[in-house]
């Protein structure tokens, strides 16, 4: 099993997931003989700023981690890439025949592994999907910053999985039509060869938000079969990484925050040139262009999260990457609304 973990400015966060696999219970299975945690752990510097303090952190946890039968590799980027080059870093330097996707400033409850593995090896799915749980990992004095979060809706959200074994179904229109499970990427293990094939279709983009969806879109179409269950296999930490709500006050940082309009660009261009051949394709494409534009507005109510001297650039910014007649099309519902 390959863990993928991407490192940008979240240095300090890293010795509390890696402290959660450290606590993770043996796996068991075809695996029995080779260790009580047979996996690889591969952290990839992003170009973080802070980058140089890795070889520090990580150096206690390689000898503990590799007495439990686990390896911890150390990638690079000589330059910020974002965070899907980062993931595809992984995938590409992976070994084992299945991938989990981490982020460093979240945690593992001491079971998700085991969990996951043992409904990997009886199921044979492509993908099998646990549970998150969310702890709010903001203080009192930033609280403001999230008045507006519906966390109920958040909690629910992580919890939805379709529970059982289905396989040779249409997966895509399942996550996206009938909405019967979440596509959060990091409570998911997957068939390394399916993540493999989905990340040689998408070109080299630039893209640290909404990632995941352009990684599980990609996988969906070439996922076969779907094992779900009720174990929560990921602690996902609020308040912590570039998805926080904190001020914005770096236009470097209100730019990361645009590239999901990157997701979309290469998802329809992609279904330019390959259609959707499947029972539902016309609705499938409706539903991705709703995202779409849902993403648009969540960019705009963002604006305001930047510091008034950085408003007309940071406006600029996000009329190129989402093309200025959308966004003031995205502007004019929002007013009707």
């Amino acid at each position: 099993m390959s863990l993928s973990v991407p490192v940008y400015g979240t240095e300090s966060s890293l010795p509390a997931f890696l402290d959660s696999i450290l606590e993770q219970h043996p796996l068991s299975g075809s695996f029995a003989g080779q260790g009580a945690l047979p996996i690889e752990i591969l952290i990839v510097n992003d170009g973080s700023p802070d980058g140089s303090s890795l070889p520090k952190i990580l150096k206690p946890y390689k000898k503990p981690l590799k007495k439990l039968g686990a390896c911890l590799e150390f990638l690079e980027h000589g330059t910020n890439l974002g965070t899907f080059e980062a993931r595809r870093t992984a995938v590409q330097a992976s070994l084992g025949s299945y991938i989990f996707f981490a982020d460093p400033d979240d945690t593992l409850p001491p079971d998700a592994l085991h969990s996951l593995y043992t409904a990997a090896v009886h199921s044979d799915a492509d993908i099998i999907h646990g549970r998150a749980e969310c702890k709010k990992a903001f203080s009192q004095a930033d609280s403001e910053l999230y008045k507006n979060e519906n966390f109920f809706e958040l909690e629910e959200s992580v919890k939805k999985v379709r529970l059982g074994v289905f396989k040779e179904m249409d997966l895509l229109s399942s996550f996206l039509l009938d909405k019967n499970h979440s596509g959060l990427l990091c409570t998911k293990l997957f068939r390394s060869s399916v993540v493999k094939s989905a990340f040689a279709d998408i070109p080299h983009t630039f893209c640290t938000m909404t990632e995941t969806f352009l990684i599980y879109f990609f996988i969906l179409l070439y996922a076969r079969s779907y094992c779900g269950i009720e174990d929560t296999v990921y602690t996902y930490h609020i308040g912590t990484g570039i998805t926080s709500n904190t001020e914005i006050s770096s236009l470097d940082r209100w730019e990361k925050a645009c590239t999901a309009a990157s997701v979309f660009t290469v998802i329809f261009s992609y279904l330019e040139e390959h259609p959707l051949n499947l029972p539902r394709s016309a609705e499938l494409f409706t539903a991705l262009e709703g995202l779409c534009r849902n993403h648009a507005r969540m960019n705009i109510r963002h604006l305001e999260r930047v510091i008034p001297s950085l408003q007309a650039e940071a406006y600029a910014i996000l009329c190129d990457y989402w093309g200025e007649d959308y966004v003031k099309q995205i502007e004019k519902s929002m007013k009707d609304e």
